[in-house]
């Protein structure tokens, strides 16, 4: 058994419970079960064995935060929670702090808290409306993070949010990843390609600019793009209703529900993964279409500098119809030689730079240094 021994503190595990956190915990720590350390976890299903035991994953059920209730509260409830669990565990214990599940008595473990705080959606709020809401999650995640040892960024603008709350030395850059695919050919584009496919996969919400997409549709099939764009949109949400009742143009194509069935088919059809978000961390879909060789229009937010450049796609101007429209236009007019590069370039930046593989050994070098420094200390008294 390893000597080095993590525990991951979070509200919930893919698929027994959605979103882009609880995916990255179950992908994690499936990673780094094939690495040289002990690995414990805490989540909320209770119940149910989430880790095939061949994975060695020991596994703490505790009650799971009330939706219906006011969430910062059922949070800091849930962290009690967590916390009666780790003042079992061994002292030198490194500790993975999932956004909230870490909260109530972080100060008793400072020195082995590693906080990832994903997208800091709190500090990207646009509206002034928005603004108000985030201050309380706000200082929340402030305590957090200046009582961890490490908070993690994604990279990019993110980095940049931290360093206004934190020293360099408490700030750490871990990024997303997919799971590693071998090569394999993608379509050749005829040099007389007519029409070019544009993929969009988010929830239908004004944060993932859907709005800000639509009026870039609109205004260039006014001025004649028609017949040379295809845009198909996938995805629901509280703006699915509603787009879904208005009349479209014939080259918008409303999808709803994805399945992973459709999703392979849908990344072979597209030429493009276009995705105007207003905030973000560091996108998953856009690593996704990346790694079925897709280009990447994007706006520059979160971290998604660090996936997207001009050899492998645009970076947009946040909640800029004109910039969106600009890049749909330049890649259109790319020759089919530079479409085909520009594809392959996201596939290989994103396996050489984002896989599971190589976060999770990152993630290893980190996990290795913190409990160097335990050890040290540990001697010293």
């Amino acid at each position: 058994m390893s000597e080095l021994k993590v525990v991951f503190c979070t509200d919930g595990i893919f698929p027994h419970q959605v979103g882009g956190m609880q995916r990255h915990s179950r992908l994690l720590l499936e990673s780094l079960s094939a690495l040289d350390v002990d690995l414990t976890v805490i989540h909320p299903h209770e119940g149910v064995q989430v880790f095939n035991d061949e994975l060695q994953i020991r596994e703490f059920a505790i009650k799971a935060i009330d939706k219906k209730k006011n969430y910062l509260k059922e949070s800091k409830a849930y962290s009690k929670r967590v916390y009666d669990v780790l003042k079992e565990l061994h002292e030198n214990t490194i500790i993975y702090n999932q956004g909230f599940a870490v909260w109530y008595g972080i100060e008793e473990f400072s020195e082995r808290v590693i906080t990832n705080p994903h997208g800091l959606e709190p500090f990207q709020a646009i509206t002034r409306q928005d603004r108000l809401k985030s201050v309380p999650f706000q200082l929340v995640f402030k305590k957090i993070f200046k009582k961890s040892r490490l908070t993690v960024s994604l990279g990019g603008h993110l980095t940049t949010i931290l360093m206004t709350i934190l020293p360099q030395d408490k700030i750490t850059i871990l990024p997303n990843a997919v799971n590693e695919k071998e090569g394999h050919s993608f379509k050749k584009r005829p040099e007389s390609q007519e029409k070019i496919c544009l993929f969009f996969l988010a929830r239908f919400a004004k944060n993932k600019g859907i709005h800000i997409l639509m009026k870039a549709i609109e205004e260039l099939n006014t001025e004649g793009y028609q017949d040379k764009l295809v845009f198909k949109l996938g995805g629901t949400g509280p703006l699915f209703a509603r787009y879904k009742e208005e009349s479209r143009p014939d080259n918008v194509a409303l999808l709803g529900f994805v399945s992973d069935e459709e999703l392979i088919q849908l990344y072979k059809e597209a030429d493009v993964f276009v995705f105007p978000t207003l905030f973000e961390g560091m996108p998953t879909v856009v690593l996704e279409a990346m790694s079925n060789y897709l280009p990447i229009i994007v706006s520059d937010t979160g971290a998604t500098g660090e996936l997207v450049a001009r050899e492998n796609g645009f970076i947009i101007e946040p909640d800029n119809v004109a910039s969106l429209k600009a890049a749909i236009l330049e890649y259109l007019d790319l020759s089919a030689e530079e479409k085909d590069q520009m594809s392959n370039n996201s596939f290989v930046k994103c396996m050489d730079n984002f896989t599971w593989e190589a976060t999770a050994r990152k993630h290893l070098d980190v996990f290795n240094a913190i409990y160097k420094e335990l050890t040290v200390v540990a001697n010293k008294n």
